[in-house]
């Protein structure tokens, strides 16, 4: 997405935990067709005369056939497939990226930082299987003489950045170029909320902590326009860490994703500009993207702490992003994939065929969910599983992700059977529609499981 949320060293370390509204025990979802009898069996109605006496002990029907699976030292057990990011607009990603670093005030340690970054096994280890090659690093430039803007909005940085790659600032203009301002503490930068446009704008530092986005340049007179990846980076703490973590995030997706924007005023939608490339997951998954985005490093945030990590050959905090092949073979998604440590998920079973028709996704997509009206109640099942023994049971939990995310009336409460286990087990939440969505009957819930400081988020869509 075009924004990375913020991330300070103090948020970074803090653990991020969810809530779920658990009551009384309810009655677990059962397999399909175990009701396909409605209750009747042999010897009920039709199978004796009716003498218009009452049964001293009335049949009583048996209970619904609840699988709840059985811890497995299969790796993984079974489970709903996690999501894959698509090419969908089939854009270019960037094969020679090049980036250049530009500064009011020139900060040495992320010179060191680009070096180490281009000769790492980071780099191609999150970006190769995307087509994206080997990274160098171009000319820093250092405005000299320019006095960094106080207040400066997201429109005004792309005319800006604009203008100096035609003027010729920037140096010979490089389509395959990451063009990356960092600008000082003294500057707050605003840009339009990406999902919800009647929400007031969005505030680096506070809502942000980076974005890339590109502009079209037009470098000779009546000339086309040729796009360029630009990435911008907000000062929001003195450490360094907190800097590269949030430039590594916004270079593989600026390389990943160069040309995202959907429209001339940067509009979101889900399926992203005519030139974007891997901005957002395959259909079936597609409300993991709607609310925190889905380009590769966005898809990765919901991990918290455990997706920054600082490599040894780079010496500075990164952020992993969404690698499909960790995805496809059921290990944790994020590259570098951290192998000492077991990946473990509990994975909503959605098999409802939903049509989403959104202004807020720019159009209509078909996906895989779960139909609820307002004021009722529906039972699905989660299927727990895990790459390797986890040592004991990871714990569940449920959250109304729209209203948490933006402080809304909760739409949605949440009743599980049990809160943890282990691969292969089957755990049932019963989930209810308590209020009207304000966005077209859209309500997003998520489940996080976690174990420790560790913890995985899986989005799922609810429909009115």
């Amino acid at each position: 997405m075009r924004l990375v949320l913020v991330t300070t060293l103090t948020t970074l370390f803090a653990v991020v935990g969810c809530s779920s509204s658990s009551g009384a025990p309810v009655t677990p979802a059962h397999d399909a067709g175990a009701d396909a009898f409605k209750g009747t069996k042999p010897g009920d109605a039709g199978t004796k005369p009716d003498t218009g006496a009452q049964d001293a002990t009335p049949p009583v029907d048996a209970p619904p056939d609840v699988d709840n699976g059985a811890p497995s030292t299969t790796y993984p057990a079974p489970h709903p497939p996690l999501p894959q990011l698509v090419n969908l607009q089939g854009g270019p990603v960037l094969k020679t990226p090049t980036v250049y670093m530009i500064f009011y005030p020139y900060v040495a340690d992320l010179q060191t930082f680009a070096t180490n970054v281009a000769a790492s096994t980071y780099w191609p280890g999150a970006t190769s299987e995307y087509g994206v090659g080997t990274l160098t690093v171009g000319t820093t430039i250092t405005l000299t003489g320019q006095t960094a803007p106080t207040m400066i909005t997201q429109a005004q940085i792309e005319t800006w950045v604009g203008t100096q790659i035609a003027s010729g600032a920037f140096g010979t203009p490089d389509p395959e170029g990451i063009y990356t301002i960092f600008y000082p503490e003294t500057t707050t930068i605003t840009q339009p909320d990406p999902v919800l446009s009647g929400l007031p704008p969005v505030v680096s530092c506070v809502g942000f902590g980076g974005y890339h986005d590109n502009v079209a340049v037009a470098l000779t007179d009546g000339g086309t326009s040729t796009n360029f990846s630009y990435a911008v980076i907000p000062t929001c703490d003195t450490q360094v860490d907190d800097l590269t973590a949030a430039v590594s995030h916004e270079w593989i997706e600026s390389a990943t994703d160069p040309f995202l924007t959907a429209s001339t005023a940067g509009a979101f939608s889900l399926f992203g500009g005519p030139d974007s490339a891997f901005f957002t997951v395959d259909a079936d998954h597609a409300i993991w993207a709607i609310l925190g985005g889905g380009e590769a490093g966005d898809l990765c945030e919901p991990e918290g702490n455990s997706a920054y990590i600082t490599p040894s050959d780079i010496g500075f905090l990164v952020q992993r992003t969404w690698s499909n092949m960790l995805a496809s073979a059921s290990h944790d998604p994020c590259a570098p994939d951290p192998a000492s440590t077991p990946f473990f998920a509990g994975a909503p079973v959605l098999t409802e065929a939903e049509s989403v028709v959104s202004t807020l996704i720019g159009g209509t997509i078909n996906t895989q969910g779960v139909t609820i009206p307002v004021g009722t109640s529906k039972t699905i099942e989660v299927d727990l599983f895990s790459d390797a023994d986890t040592n004991g049971p990871f714990t569940v939990a449920a959250t109304d992700t729209l209203a948490t995310s933006y402080n809304l009336t909760q739409t949605l409460a949440f009743s599980w059977d049990r809160t943890m286990g282990v691969n292969g087990e089957k755990l049932h939440l019963t989930i209810t529609v308590t209020n009207e969505s304000i966005i077209d009957g859209v309500h997003v819930f998520s489940i996080t499981a976690s174990q420790g400081s560790q913890q995985f988020v899986w989005s799922g869509l609810v429909m009115e």
